[in-house]
C-alpha cells in the first residue's frame, strides 16, 4: 500500500462572549438543542487504514501512525433539534457533514459537562445541491435533554439584525462547544460555485458570526423570546468565504423548509422519473472532453466506495498518472477520507471504460422496482451492468461493471498475484550468484575451442565472470548492462544485454591453426571488448532458483597476438537474493 501524504489538523479557537444577561442565559440553554455530530468509516475504508497504520508501524513512522488515528476516529461537525408537527424529533445538519459516513453519533453537551450521546443516527433524506441532511434519532435508546427541536423562523431577516452562531468548530481533532455573535450583512446572495465555475448557486444569508471548521450543519440564529430556547433559526451554516473578512454563509429557512418536506413525506411514484433524470445527468457529465473521474464520485453510494476503495488504491497507483495521484492526496487533504476514496473507485470506473477517446454512452435497458434498479449502460458500444440504489434520497451507484462490484477476490488475487512475483525474484536490482558450463570458440567454428567452468555474480546492472578452463589457463571478465524483469504466471523471464572486457591469462598455451600446442612456455595475455546477450528463467515455486544461457562475442583482441577467443556460449545455475 503506498503511503500517504500527512495531514496536520491545526484549527483556530474562539470563544463567544454574550452582551447581556439574556444572551448568556439562553446560550446555555441552547446547549440542549445543538449537536457535535460525529462520522465513522465504512469497514473496507477502516482495513485499508489499518493495513497502512500496521507497515508504518514497522518502519517506525510512529507521527504517521497518528495521523491516520486522527483520520479514522472520524470527521465531525454540527447539527441541531427540529420537531415535526406530531412532536416526532430529528437532526438537521448540512449533507457534506454526513455524506460517505458508515454510522453517525450526535452529542449534547451542558457547561457543567453532562453528555448526552445518541448512537446510529439514521440519514433520511439529502439534498446535495442545498447541502442539506435530516436525520432520524433511533426509538427506545438515549433521548435529548429535552423534547422539542428549535422553533424555525417564520419571518425573512433584515440587513444589519443581529444573529448568533452555535456548534462545535474542531480545536485540533476535537469539537469544541462555541456561541457566536455578528449581523447580517447581506440578506439574500448568490455566490459563484467555485473559482473556476461561476454558476450561482444559493441564496444564502451572509453573516458576520463566528463559523469556523466543524460549524458546519449548525444554526444560524435570531433571538425570540417566546422559543423554548430563546432564539428561532434563520438558517443553518453551511461555508465561509476565503480571503474575506467575516463573511459567512447560511442556508436561508426558505429553502429548509421545502427540504424538510419532501424528506418527511417521500412519494415512491416519483422515484423511477427520479432516477431517469439522475441517468441523464450522469451519462451527459461523461462526455465531458477531460476527466470525468470527480463527475463519477458523486454519484457512488457509501457502500460502494466502502466495498471497492481497496482495490481501487491499488489500481490508482498502479496504473493511474502522476496527476491522477496528485489528486486524490489533495482530496484526501482538502475534503477527508471518504471523498478521496470516492475519487480512486470513480478513477477505477472511468479507467475500465475509457478506451482513448470520448466516452460515448446511452441507457439500453433499465428493470427493477421501488429503491433499486439494475441498468445496463452501452459504453463505447460495449454493454456494462450497474445497480442504482436510492440511498438518502438520491439514486447512486451500487456497483458498477466488475471494477466496482465490491469482489473481494479482486483483491484476493492481486494479493496473490504481489506474492507470487516477489517470489520470482526478478528485480532488477536483485543479486545473482550463478554457477555453469561456457563452450569457447577462439577462431570461428571450424577453429579451436575450449570449455570452461565458470562462477559469476550479477547485480542487474554490473558484473564480474570467472572462467576455469584448467590451471594454467582462465578468463577474467567485467560486464556493465541492463537486465529486465517480465513476470508471467508462475514464470519469470529475465532478458539481459551486456557490454564487458575480458582479461585471458593464457600460460604455456598457444593458439594456431591446428589446436593447442604447450611446447611454448611463454605467457600470452589477451585483453577483449564484448557484447552479450542472454535470458534467465526463474518460477516462484522455488524462489530465488533461476537458471540461464548467454551469448557472448567477443572483438577484435586489444592486446595479443592474432588469435583471441571469438565467441562463447554460457549455460548457468544459480540463486537471486
Amino acid at each position: 500500500m503506498k503511503s500517504f501524504s500527512k495531514l496536520l489538523f491545526c484549527l483556530a479557537l474562539f470563544f463567544a462572549v454574550s452582551a447581556n444577561l439574556f444572551s448568556q442565559t439562553g446560550a446555555a440553554a441552547l446547549r440542549d438543542y445543538v449537536g457535535l455530530i460525529n462520522q465513522s468509516y465504512h469497514p473496507g475504508i477502516v482495513a485499508i487504514f489499518e493495513k497502512m497504520k500496521a507497515d508504518l508501524t514497522k518502519e517506525g513512522a510512529t507521527d504517521a501512525v497518528k495521523v491516520i488515528d486522527l483520520w479514522l476516529s472520524g470527521a465531525f461537525g454540527s447539527g441541531f433539534l427540529y420537531s415535526d408537527a406530531r412532536g416526532n424529533l430529528y437532526i438537521l445538519t448540512n449533507n457534506h457533514v454526513v455524506e460517505q459516513s458508515h454510522t453517525l453519533s450526535i452529542s449534547f453537551e451542558r457547561q457543567d459537562g453532562t453528555i448526552r450521546k445518541i448512537e446510529n443516527l439514521r440519514i433520511i433524506a439529502t439534498d446535495e445541491d442545498n447541502d442539506l441532511a435530516i436525520l432520524a434519532i433511533p426509538a427506545g435508546g438515549v433521548r435529548p435533554f429535552v423534547n422539542q427541536g428549535l422553533t424555525l423562523l417564520t419571518r425573512g431577516v433584515e440587513e444589519g439584525e443581529d444573529v448568533f452562531s452555535a456548534g462545535f468548530p474542531g480545536l485540533g481533532a476535537t469539537g469544541v462547544w462555541q456561541f457566536g455573535r455578528g449581523m447580517i450583512s447581506n440578506s439574500s446572495v448568490r455566490i459563484p460555485k467555485s473559482l473556476l465555475d461561476e454558476t450561482l448557486i444559493g441564496p444564502f444569508i451572509q453573516h458576520t458570526a463566528q463559523v469556523d471548521s466543524g460549524n458546519s450543519g449548525g444554526p444560524l440564529l435570531i433571538a425570540q423570546r417566546n422559543a423554548p430556547s430563546g432564539y428561532a433559526v434563520a438558517g443553518i451554516n453551511t461555508l465561509s468565504a476565503t480571503r474575506r473578512q467575516a463573511a459567512n454563509y447560511a442556508i436561508p429557512v426558505s429553502t429548509v423548509n421545502p427540504f424538510i418536506t419532501s424528506s418527511l413525506n417521500p412519494r415512491p411514484d416519483t422515484f423511477r422519473a427520479a432516477l431517469d433524470q439522475r441517468l441523464e445527468t450522469f451519462i451527459e457529465g461523461l462526455s465531458e472532453n477531460k476527466a470525468v473521474y470527480p463527475h463519477i464520485s458523486k454519484y457512488l453510494s457509501t457502500v460502494c466506495v466502502g466495498e471497492n476503495a481497496e482495490y481501487a488504491i491499488d489500481e490508482m497507483y498502479e496504473k493511474g498518472s502522476r496527476v491522477v495521484r496528485r489528486d486524490f492526496i489533495g482530496k484526501l487533504v482538502s475534503d477527508g477520507i471518504p471523498q478521496a476514496m470516492s475519487y480512486a473507485v470513480a478513477w477505477t470506473i472511468e479507467h475500465s471504460i475509457r478506451s482513448g477517446g470520448a466516452i460515448r454512452a446511452s441507457v439500453k435497458e433499465v428493470t427493477g422496482s421501488g429503491e433499486e434498479y439494475m441498468v445496463v449502460l452501452t459504453i463505447n458500444n460495449r454493454d456494462v451492468n450497474t445497480k442504482w440504489v436510492r440511498e438518502y434520497g438520491n439514486w447512486r451507484i451500487g456497483t458498477f461493471g466488475t471494477v466496482a462490484a465490491g469482489d473481494r477476490s479482486l483483491i484476493e488475487q492481486r494479493e496473490k498475484d504481489r506474492e507470487r512475483k516477489a517470489n520470482l525474484r526478478i528485480g532488477t536490482t536483485d543479486i545473482h550468484f550463478e554457477a555453469g558450463y561456457s563452450y569457447i570458440v577462439y577462431d570461428g567454428f571450424e577453429g579451436p575451442s575450449s570449455s570452461a567452468l565458470f562462477v559469476a555474480i550479477d547485480s542487474g546492472s554490473w558484473g564480474m565472470k570467472f572462467n576455469y578452463i584448467d590451471k594454467d589457463n582462465l578468463i577474467f571478465g567485467m560486464y556493465f548492462g541492463h537486465r529486465w524483469g517480465i513476470p508471467a504466471g508462475n514464470l519469470g523471464i529475465m532478458p539481459f544485454f551486456r557490454f564487458g572486457i575480458d582479461y585471458l591469462h593464457f600460460e604455456g598455451l598457444k593458439v594456431n591453426n591446428d589446436g593447442y600446442s604447450s611446447v611454448d612456455k611463454k605467457d600470452y595475455p589477451w585483453l577483449t571488448l564484448n557484447a552479450q546477450i542472454g535470458i534467465k528463467f526463474t518460477t516462484s515455486n522455488v524462489p530465488g532458483l533461476f537458471f540461464g544461457a548467454c551469448f557472448q562475442h567477443n572483438l577484435p583482441a586489444l592486446v595479443g597476438e592474432e588469435y583471441s577467443m571469438k565467441m562463447s556460449f554460457s549455460f548457468s545455475a544459480g540463486y537471486a537474493f
